[in-house]
């Protein structure tokens, strides 16, 4: 009898009947507002105009901080900007992988003051070249794209690829990402937390 409960259960879930608690997530610093609307528990995704406001108003303060921290660097440093990819610089979910304007514009602009832009998304390894060429595409430099082992875990991945930017010798100046995985670990001195809303990836 144990057995078939077990089993009606599981068909439950399979059929969207009963759900599994979600796990628990970590906490982020992050700078910027971080408005109520983005944990609602209902799962409501706002207009893609609201969604760029948010993204506006994560980001505050991103360019003077970069322009300020380029000026005090040390002659041998070399700075580095640790970016996410998905909802982050591509707007996957409200635009199908088009560029995110305003995170182009940062990313133009940390060219131009030499800073390199390195990416490092949950994407797997054996999409490198795919995600190289979806990032030219949208108009981003690209110094390094870092993606994770197939099967290796989310969290694991991010941090060893910020591990592995410093090894290149650069010093992650900031850190920009829409989930809390993107911002567990170490090894970046500033953190720009997207709005994510529950629900994009």
């Amino acid at each position: 009898m144990t057995r078939l409960l077990r089993l009606l259960a599981a068909l439950a879930v399979a059929a969207g009947l009963a759900s599994v608690p979600p796990a628990a997530s970590a906490s982020a610093p992050a700078v910027g507002a971080h408005p109520a609307r983005w944990t609602v528990a209902a799962k409501k995704v706002p207009t893609r105009a609201q969604w760029l406001a948010d993204v506006k108003a994560a980001m505050q303060g991103f360019g003077p901080y970069v322009r300020q921290r380029v000026a005090a660097k040390s002659g041998d440093e070399e700075l580095a900007v640790n970016f996410d990819i998905d909802n982050t610089v591509i707007a996957t979910y409200y635009d199908g992988g088009g560029a995110i304007p305003r995170m182009r514009r940062f990313a133009r602009m940390l060219d131009r003051l030499d800073v390199a832009v390195v990416f490092n998304s949950g994407r797997v390894a054996t999409q490198q070249a795919r995600t190289v060429s979806q990032l030219t595409r949208a108009g981003f430099p690209v110094t390094e794209v870092c993606l994770r082992p197939k099967g290796g875990a989310l969290v694991v991945g991010k941090q060893r690829c910020r591990d592995h930017f410093a090894d290149e010798g650069y010093t992650l100046i900031a850190n920009v990402g829409n989930n809390d995985t993107d911002f567990v670990g170490d090894g970046y001195e500033r953190a720009y937390r997207l709005p994510n809303y529950g629900v994009l990836g």
